[in-house]
Parts: C-alpha cells; structure tokens; sequence
C-alpha cells in the first residue's frame, strides 16, 4: 500500500515539474526530487516478493464428458458453386424445417419431420447433390472438457 502511495507522489511531482518548466518556455528543467522520485519508487516496486503462498486447486475428478446433440436439429454444409436449390427442394420432398440459414459458411440448420428419426433422416442428406457435410448439431456447455468432434460417417 505504501508503494502505492510513493508511485503516486512520484506521478505528481514528476507533472508538476513538466508544468513548471513548459511554464518557463524551456525545453527542459531539473527538478531536484523528481527523477530520484522515480527511481526510488521503481525500485522498490521490483525488489518487492509477495509473502502469500500459492496453492493450487485439485483437478476435477468424476466429471464425465458426454457429448449431446440436439434430437430434433442437425446441420447441413452445401458446396457454394452448386448452390442450394437442390437442398431446398430435397428439404421440401422431405418435408423438413429449415430452422437457420448460415449465409455465411454455406451452410443450414435444418429440423427432422416428426415421422423420421434423426439418424435416417442425416442419412437422406447425405446423398443431396452438393451436400459437403452433414453432422449433429452439438450442445456445448461451457463447463465442458475439450474434446474432439465425433461425426456420423
């Protein structure tokens, strides 16, 4: 705390000598305290140890990552030079929903009907012309490990 203080002081009369000599119209004035001010606080501050111990925390045991996914929602990656109209007319013979449009990496989110189960249904997008990937939409919790993706191949 007291260094604290000093750095302070320091700043202050450091400025206040500035002022002074821009006051004076010269390009430069001494100030007797100033520098040594300076010096001294900055010294101080580095030969400084903390005298608090550190411990470390024990890891996390038990903690299970498994992955989830959405039941209903998958996504779909299409290749841009073949463009989406062959997704859209399979999305509407399959009677699915498109739930987002990611403009901006090709690609949708898109919900299974009610009569199909998710994996026969990821299976059908597959075979779509233009169609580069089709994976789970994964649920990430920020409390989770990092762990690898796992895909559907």
């Amino acid at each position: 705390m007291i260094m604290a203080y000093l750095l302070i002081l320091a700043v202050i009369i450091s400025g206040i000598c500035s002022w002074v000599g821009m006051n004076r119209n010269t390009t430069h004035i001494k100030c007797p305290i100033g520098i040594p001010m300076i010096l001294f606080v900055f010294v101080s501050l580095t030969s400084c140890k903390s005298k608090q111990d550190f411990v470390l925390s024990a890891p996390i045991q038990g903690h299970k990552y498994e992955p989830e996914h959405s039941p209903d929602v998958f996504l779909v990656m299409y290749d841009a030079e073949v463009g989406k109209e062959p997704l859209l007319q399979a999305i509407k013979d399959y009677k699915c929903e498109i739930v987002y449009d990611y403009n901006f990496i090709n690609g949708m989110a898109l919900k299974k009907p009610e009569d199909k189960t998710l994996e026969e249904t990821m299976q059908f997008f597959k075979h779509v012309k233009g169609v580069t990937n089709v994976e789970y939409d994964h649920i990430i919790r920020l409390t989770d490990p990092v762990q690898p993706r796992l895909e559907i191949k």
